[in-house]
Order: C-alpha cells, then structure tokens, then sequence
C-alpha cells in the first residue's frame, strides 16, 4: 500500500478543536436553540390538532370541564356521570384555580382519518400542574405533569378509529406543591410524533455525552460520529433521519431500539443494576390528599411503561401507599397486583412507610415492619427483604437488628450523601447495630433516588462508589421522585443506548443492566462478596449531619405521637388482659387500624416537622388527637369490666415506689404516694406514713426543696443554683459557668431548610432568659413546689412549676420536676435549657430505641463536631465512673452534652415551609434525675415512670406477667398474637391463615437496655402450653423449655426479644 501513499498535498488539513466541535452537538437537538428550526427539532412533529371543534374538520378535541368544590378531591365515580350535566365547555389558553383545587375534564376526540396510518397519536396536555387520565370506566390509565416535566398521553389504538370520549382530572397544584394560585391550560392538542426523528434525538444525546464526558478513543469516536450525523441530516430531505441513525448504530450497536440491547451475560466489574422507582412522599410540601392522587397518577404510569418496555422492573415502597390505592382506585390496584405477580412491578422496603427512624419510639419501629409485611403478605404473598428508606434523616443504630427481626437482611439509603460536614467513607459495607446484627447496605453512588438515567447518573454509579476496591457494581435509582412521577420513556430509552455505547466505550463506560431487580443486586453483591466478609463495617449509627433541627420543629406532633404511642402500650396491655380474663373480644382490628394512623404519621417528612401548615392542621394534628381520643375511650369502657378498687394498675415489670398524679377523686390534690404490692400500685394510707417528705422553706433570699436525699436550691430570679445529692454530699451542678439551671434563647438561621436545620454558628448568638415572678404553690407534705414566670421576649413567655416528691426511703428514685408551659410566638428563635453538673466523661448516652447510643461530649475531630445537635428519647445521660445525671423529659427528642453541660432543646421558630411552625402553646415536663454510679436501671425505670401517660384505677388483679431476675431487662410490650383466632379481627389479614384456633396467645416484648448480658425467669399468670421465641413478625424460631407456666430467657446486650407464649384457655 506504500505505493499508493500520494506523494504530494496540496490541501488545506486541520485538526478539529475540541471545545468548538463539542459546543456544535449541543445545536443539533436544542428545542430551544437559535437554529432549531434549522436542525433535527423541526421534524419531531409531524402533525398537530389544535383543541376545540371545527366545522368541516375530519378530527376534532372538544373540552368540557367541571371544578369540585372547595378544595375536595372527589373520585371518579361521584363525577361521572352524576355531575356530568354541570360540565361547561373551555379551551386551551382557560385559567383554572385556586391552588390545591380540583378540576375534572371530558375530553372527546376523534383522530383524522388521513392519520389513520401512523404508528403512534398521542395526547399533548399540558394544565400546568399534576393531572390524571381516565378512560370512559374510570380506570386511571396515566399520570401528567405541566411544565413540560409529562405532557404526552399516546391514544390506545382502540380510540384512533372511532370518536372516544374520556376524562382528565387535573390537580392545581405541581409536582413539588403549589406557588401560584391559578394554573394555565397551555396545551390541549392530538399530536403525530416522527418516532424516527424522536429516536435520532435519543442516539444522538447519548453519543455527544460520550465525547463530551469520555476520555481517550471512545471520546474521539463519539465525537466523530456525531459529526457525521449532522453532516448527513439535510434539511430538504426527511429521509435522511434513517440515514442518521445508521450512523448512530456504528457506536450505540444495532439492538438499542429493543429489549435485545440488555441480552448477554451479566458483567461483574463496573456494572450498574438501573432500578426505576418513584419516590412519592406520603406528604410534604402537599397533604395525604394530593398523596393518593400522586400514586395513581404515578403507578398508572409506570404500568403503560411496563407495557410498552418488556425490560423495565418498577419498584415502590409503603403499605399505606397500597392500601390507599386499593381504597380510592380499586380498579388500577388490580391491575398492578397482576403485574406484581408477574414480577414486573415490585413492592418493597417492608415497612408501613418511608419512616423517620430517629423519633419513632422502639416498638413504632417494630410496628412498621410487623404491619408493613403482613399487609405485603397479605395483599401479595410476598415479604420484603429489604429495608428501603433513601430519604430519611438519620438511621438509629438499632434499625439493623430491628432490619434482621423483620426478616430484612438489606438496607438501601443515599441521605448520607446529604452530609454537610464529613464526606461518608463507604458505598457498600456491612452496618452493625449496637447488639452486633449487621445488614447489608448499598448507597447508590450517584447520591440520588431520583436520578434521570442520563449518562452522567450511569457513569457516576461507578466514578463515584467508594468500595471499588471491595466490589465493582452499583444501583441507579433512576425515576421522578418526592412528589412522585417514576421513570419516563425518554429515561429507558436513554439507558437503552447507554447499554448499546458500552461495548463501544469498553472501559471508560460502566455496563448498565435493566430488568434485574434490589434482590438480585444484593443477591449478587453478597455473592460476589463471600457473604459480606470482603466488606467493611460501619457500627453504631448512621448520623446524617444535617437536618439535626427536625429533633425538635413542630412539637405539637412530637407531643401527640409520645402520648398516642405509650397509651397504645396500656391500650393492649388492659385489652388482653381483659380478653383473657373476661368476656371481652380483644379488638384487634381497631388496634392495628389505630396502629396504621400512628405510623403514617411517622413518616420521615411528617414526624420531623418539615411538611407544610396544612398537613399538620388538616391531617396530622386531627388524626393523632382523634386516635388518642380513642384510646381513651377504648381504655375507659375496658376499666368498667373490671371491679372497682382504689389500686393503680402497674404495667412495669420492677416495683415501684413513687408519688402518683392521678385525676381519681379520692386522691387529694391529684396525686397519692403508693407502693408495689402483687404486680398493682396500693396508696399509702396517710402521707403521714411517708418517712421522707417534700418540704419548701426560704432561707438567704432563696427558695429550697428537700426531702431527705435531693436538696434543690433556687434563687429568688427562679434560677436553680444548686441541686446538692444528701445521701453521697456532693454538688450535682455546677453553678459556676451560667449560674444554675436556665434557659438559653438562641438565634436559629440556618443556610438552608429553615424547619430541617439548624448551624452550629448559632451556639454563638445567644441571651438568658430572665424569670420576672417566682411563686410558693405548695410546701409539702407529698410535693413541694414553686411557679417560675419567664418573659421570652415581647411575644413570648414561658411559666415553670419546679418540684420535688416525697419519698419513701432513701433507695426510692427522686429527681427535681419542671413541668412547662410556653406561649411561644418568635422568629428564627430556639429555646433551650442548659444544665451544667459536676460530671466529666468524654461521652453521653443518649436514649434510642431499645437501648442507647453513646457520643462524644468533645470535638476533637470534624466527626465529633457534626453531632453539636443529637437526638435522644425518654433520656440522655452523662456519667461517670461512680456519679451521674440524667434529663428525663416527656416529649422531647433534640438534645447534645458538651463540656460538662446538659442541653435539651425545647421548642424552635422556623419559617419554611409552615410559617406558623410552633406558634402558640405548648406543655412539656423534664426533671433532673441525680444517681450514683454509671448509667443504670434506675435511669431507664425513670424514664418509662416519667412518661406514664395516665393512672388506671381499679382491682385489675395480679399482672399479666412477672419477671424476675437481671434489671437490665425491660418488659417493654404485652399484646395479644397476630395469629389467634377468637379476636375481633374484622376484614384484616383476611389471606393469612390464623395458626392458633381455639387457643390464645399473647406476644411479650423485651429488651436487654444498658449493653450486657441479661437473665431472667417470665412467670405467667396464666395456665402456659408452649412458649416459642419469634420475630418481630411473631414467626415462631425457637421453642423454649415451660416449667410451671414459667420460662428462662437470655438476652445479649441490646437486644430485642420476642416471646409468643401459647396459653391453655
């Protein structure tokens, strides 16, 4: 060939520059762009219909339209046809409001004879906000979504050769809520797509992403390829589309306009499993309303998708989400319990929703997963086996234990990537709760849920995962997600010639893999990893450092769910002992129903605080007080079974000493000092019979509190200079840095997400408040007290009760009580109350679910300073080797200890995105509980007295259960089991078989709460056939040794332990 190497070159030959060629792809199928009409956008459209009829038109869409009243959300059948007569006629350009308003649409049309021919016809609408199309049945058949995010509804072929009438129920309000108070009918228009124009527009951004975000050989080809299509295309010759895509094919390969694209064997370096999901937040930014409007419209979506692409897998998560579905849309729930048992359409994560796992209490958490997948059992006869919560804010160090009892080894998050501090270390890794059960975790390394299957999403699923050295693959979530939506065509048909361009792109381009499954990733991750071995560990938990102001925004809802979540535990401890006992049919429908509202309201937007004003006055605040009432109820109409009698019910497993307030009208002043005697609370006969009583006397210009082993001392401005221990003589505070006990009001202005956060800066702008009334209530016998008045500013105040109880010996718990009660109305304000002891240790214990988390009280590292802000439960403690204190509180979660200073955060004022947030009243209690020694029973016993919600007076008999043995031990729940027969069960459950016929069970929770090994003896009172340790599901695993209706029990450190005890009644 050397011979024909032409000697001479007289041409003119450059090299092309990069940026300038590069810039040039953009031309080519910019909508937008100057030369548009010039390039591939003009042909997208072959035809177009305007709306409206005209005379002498061969096709026509006519519009009529009917708005629902106020802002209700009516479903298909009570508009059509009974509201049929009230439609009037509108047109494309027609303003429709207010916002979060509802409006229904009949649409009729009838395609052109002269398209009769083409492939494809589709609807263009565009209302500006979300929209539902219905056929002329009612089955919703796809969602919509204005602004150009899903405009496009393609005819079924039935309705091409025939006018059709059918209907659009429009919401006023976008995907993520609504900021306008009217919406524009922009398009309304039957379109006919030039299908070979719209795949050119996919070849081509594909390849001009490779060879603008490749490097090496496939950039260049890339590059050059693109060139030669835009080359090729000629304006004047629309043939020359099926030209352009010849060229295409050279790098994408001949199989990206099928399902045969993905055919081949599964790669196992650098391969990234594609999941389309839709992430739907149960409410945000939008109410529980627009909720099951967002999973119709967004689930009828994903089904015509399953249809029209044999690859795609949809995945989707909540049992509430379904069982709305199946309430409110009977007829597409159907339709996607086919698809469910095809495989195609995966329900998944096991829980009743995407909860918050911060401030949910212990057993919240084990209701999630026992209602979640026996709802999925139930309605599918499937159980997940993966815990799936990409969006929450935080993950207690108990989830992977809880994650393991629910029978889910997996766990799928990417918040951490949300980390404004310190970058998380790993992608993929073993997670160990604080008992040493261990899920396995992947986070996608794309950092999203809602990613838009572009080549960037792919090709981070491997640049970005940081255990490439441990496994080479990642999951791409990829779909519309928050206010729902799911993946769209134009996303499958992207990852389509993602998948073809990697063979061209060998090396530089992950292979993606479409139709497999979560499963089949971890499956496949756990096989590629010995099982885990291979994996790093991460122990303990999962701190976002972010969002740390959702500890405590919206208190109002934090108060409810304590309150509705510890009278659930009185409610089925008094109905199955009145169910066995009595003739009384434990309620268990109503329950789990009552069950299902408390864990909606956990979801990871609502707990937090961080939904809108409607949410919480509309849905929250009503459905938490109406379940509360109905505990009450239920729980009152109990108590009459049982015969009257003046004993306290004791629900605790430990004897108690203690004063209790109770509203009983033979109690004075609503409390009584009473001791344990046969698993009830008996009242001491006389106060005078108690040895150690409350006194208040004024001595030196300040008020002082004893009663035999705690001496508190305020000053005469209300502030608590000294807390002095009688029994060990020593301080418990430490007067000398602020004084005492006060409260600290601090400015709160976030860089962003005003209700989700709150900066460390803010620790420095800060002022006392100052009490300006302090006032004697009562000087003893039983309780002293004395009322602190506190001015917060102009606008707000707050009034303290401090006090202090008798005692019945020196053993008995005492602590110093501050019960609450703010008028709170500030601006970016947070209020604190700090409290600074005698104890040092370099870390606090902080109660979670089941157990307690330690964390520094330094900041040392960048890691120590991101937890300034923390969560805590019924507690947190700072302790040392022989001395300690605790906060009890009894509606508050946000707290930190830092130096030798206690703070718990007590109510903010953000702004965004309820104004209002924590305007008005609030009530709440916390106490200073000194001990000697570390942390120890007598903290976690206080913690649950603390919070005792009500005094259940009568002669309830001997306790259900008694345990005796280590107290680290905490009977924490008693209830009847899922599987018996005889309860008032209703419609629920109705495919799972009931095991125990003719038999009742009833299920103990425990939990080992202080990290050691725990022993203990469960006697029941009550004849025991078997005895069986189970899940969180209550699935029997083990069968336990019954001697004399009593069994032993062992429990490792933390953990959490189920018992199903088999009664012979």
């Amino acid at each position: 060939m050397e011979s024909e190497y032409p000697q001479l070159n007289v041409d003119a030959q450059f090299k092309p520059i990069d940026s300038i060629y590069e810039n040039r792809l953009r031309q080519f199928i910019d909508e937008g762009g100057q030369y548009s009409r010039l390039m591939l956008p003009k042909f997208y459209t072959k035809a177009r219909l305007d709306n409206g009829y005209k005379e002498g038109s061969e096709g026509f869409i006519e519009l009529k339209t009917w708005a629902a009243p106020g802002l209700s959300k009516p479903l298909f059948k009570d508009v059509i046809p009974a509201k049929l007569d009230e439609f009037k006629t509108c047109r494309k350009g027609d303003r429709f409001g207010p916002a979060w308003s509802s409006h229904w649409f009949e649409v009729k049309i009838k395609v052109p004879t002269s398209w009769s021919d083409e492939e494809v016809v589709i609807l263009k609408w565009d209302s500006g906000g979300e929209a539902l199309v219905f056929d002329a049945h009612g089955l919703p058949l796809q969602g919509l979504t204005g602004g150009g995010e899903r405009v496009e509804f393609e005819l079924p072929a039935a309705w091409r050769s025939t006018e059709t009438t059918f209907y659009i129920e429009i919401g006023c309000n976008g995907m993520f809520g609504s900021t306008q108070d009217s919406y524009e009918l922009r398009d309304a228009d039957l379109v006919v797509p030039n299908l070979a124009a719209r795949a050119l527009y996919y070849d081509f951004w594909m390849i001009g992403d490779a060879a603008r975000e490749l490097q090496g050989a496939p950039k260049h080809k890339a590059r050059e390829v693109c060139n030669r299509i835009m080359n090729v295309f000629d304006l004047d010759d629309p043939e020359s589309i099926l030209q352009c895509r010849k060229v295409a094919k050279e790098y994408l390969g001949p199989d990206v306009d099928s399902e045969k694209v993905y055919e081949g064997k599964m790669s196992k370096y650098n391969a990234v499993y594609a999941i389309g999901n839709c992430h739907i937040d149960t409410a945000w930014l939008w109410d529980f309303a627009t909720s099951k409007t967002k999973i119709a419209r967004s689930w009828s979506t994903q089904l015509r998708l399953i249809d029209k692409y044999p690859e795609f897998v949809f995945v989707a998560s909540a049992a509430q989400h379904f069982k709305w579905l199946k309430k409110y849309y009977p007829g597409l729930f159907a339709k996607v319990k086919e698809y469910v048992a095809q495989g195609r359409f995966i329900p998944l994560g096991g829980s009743w929703v995407e909860n918050d796992t911060n401030l949910p209490s212990g057993e919240g958490l084990a209701r999630q997963f026992l209602l979640g997948q026996r709802w999925f059992e139930d309605l599918f006869g499937i159980k997940s086996n993966i815990y799936w919560l990409p969006d929450s804010f935080g993950y207690s160090s108990q989830i992977p234990q809880l994650c393991r009892l629910a029978e889910m080894p997996n766990f799928l998050t990417q918040k951490l990537s949300w980390n404004n501090i310190n970058q998380f270390p790993e992608n993929t890794f073993n997670w160990v709760g604080i008992d040493a059960s261990q899920v396995l975790v992947h986070m996608p390394p794309a950092n999203t849920y809602t990613a838009d299957a572009n080549f960037g999403d792919v090709k981070r699923s491997i640049s970005g995962h940081k255990n490439l050295y441990n496994d080479q693959k990642g999951l791409l979530l990829y779909g519309k997600g928050d206010g729902g939506g799911g993946p769209n065509a134009s996303m499958l048909e992207r990852l389509r010639r993602i998948r073809g361009l990697s063979e061209t792109a060998a090396g530089e381009m992950p292979t993606v893999h479409v139709g497999v499954t979560v499963s089949d990733f971890f499956d496949k991750l756990r096989s590629d990893t010995d099982n885990g071995e291979k994996l790093p560990a991460w122990r303990g938990e999962l701190y976002l450092e972010f969002h740390r102001g959702t500890y405590t925004s919206q208190a109002r809802v934090k108060h409810l769910m304590r309150t509705v979540e510890l009278l659930m535990r009185d409610l089925e401890y008094l109905a199955t002992k009145a169910s066995l006992e009595l003739d009384y049919r434990y309620p268990h429908r109503k329950i789990d129903r009552l069950w299902q509202d408390i864990l909606l309201c956990q979801f990871h937007d609502v707990l937090p605080g961080s939904c809108i004003e409607k949410v919480y006055h509309n849905d929250v605040w009503p459905m938490l007080e109406r379940v509360q009432r109905i505990e009450l109820e239920m729980l009152a109409e109990i108590k009459k079974l049982f015969k009257p009698g003046k004993y306290i019910l004791n629900t605790f497993c430990w004897d108690r000493a203690a004063v209790v307030r109770t509203n009983s009208s033979w109690m004075q002043k609503g409390y009584t000092a009473v001791s344990s005697k046969d698993g009830v609370l008996v009242p001491v006969e006389s106060s005078k019979a108690v040895k150690y009583r409350s006194k208040l006397t004024h001595r030196d210009g300040s008020y002082v509190m004893e009663n035999g082993r705690l001496r508190a001392t305020i000053s005469a401005n209300g502030v608590v200079t000294s807390l002095y221990d009688l029994v060990h003589c020593r301080e418990v505070l430490d007067s000398s840095k602020i004084g005492g006990v006060r409260y600290v009001l601090y400015s709160d202005t976030p860089l962003s997400f005003p209700a989700w956060d709150t900066e460390l800066f803010s620790w420095e702008k800060y002022h006392f408040v100052q009490a300006t009334k302090v006032e004697v209530l009562e000087t003893g016998p039983l309780v002293s007290s004395l009322k602190v008045e506190h001015e917060i500013s102009a606008n707000s105040r707050i009034t303290t009760v401090i006090s202090l109880d008798a005692l019945q010996s020196l053993g008995d718990r005492t602590m110093l009580r501050f019960e609450c009660h703010a008028d709170w109305h500030e601006t970016y304000k947070f209020l604190k109350v700090q409290v600074p002891v005698s104890v040092y240790n370099d870390f606090a214990s902080y109660e979670t679910q089941f157990g307690f988390t330690k964390r520094p009280t330094h900041f040392n590292t960048t890691w120590d300073i991101a937890k300034f802000e923390c969560c805590c439960h019924k507690f947190v403690d700072y302790s040392d080797y022989n001395y300690g204190v605790s906060i009890l509180n009894n509606n508050k979660y946000g707290a930190n200890v830092h130096g030798n200073t206690m703070t718990l955060s007590l109510l903010r004022a953000p702004k965004y995105p309820d104004g209002n947030a924590d305007m008005g009243s609030h009530s709440f209690n916390y106490a200073i509980l000194p001990h000697s020694g570390a942390l120890g029973a007598e903290t976690i016993r206080a913690g649950w007295e603390f919070n005792e919600r009500t005094s259940h007076v009568g002669d309830f008999g001997k306790s259900i259960v008694s345990v005796a043995g280590d107290e680290n031990l905490i009977l924490s729940n008693v209830k009847r089991g899922e599987d018996d027969s005889g309860m008032d069960s209703g419609d629920i459950y109705r495919n799972i078989q009931k095991k125990y016929v003719g038999q009742k069970t009833i299920v103990l929770r425990l939990y080992e709460a202080l990290g050691g090994r725990a022993r203990a003896t469960i006697k029941v009172n009550y004849p025991v056939d078997k005895v069986f340790k189970t899940n969180l599901l209550e699935e029997e695993k083990e069968e336990l040794v019954v001697k004399d209706d009593a069994f032993e029990v062992v429990s490792r450190s933390f953990e959490v332990s189920t018992y199903k005890v088999v009664l012979k009644i």
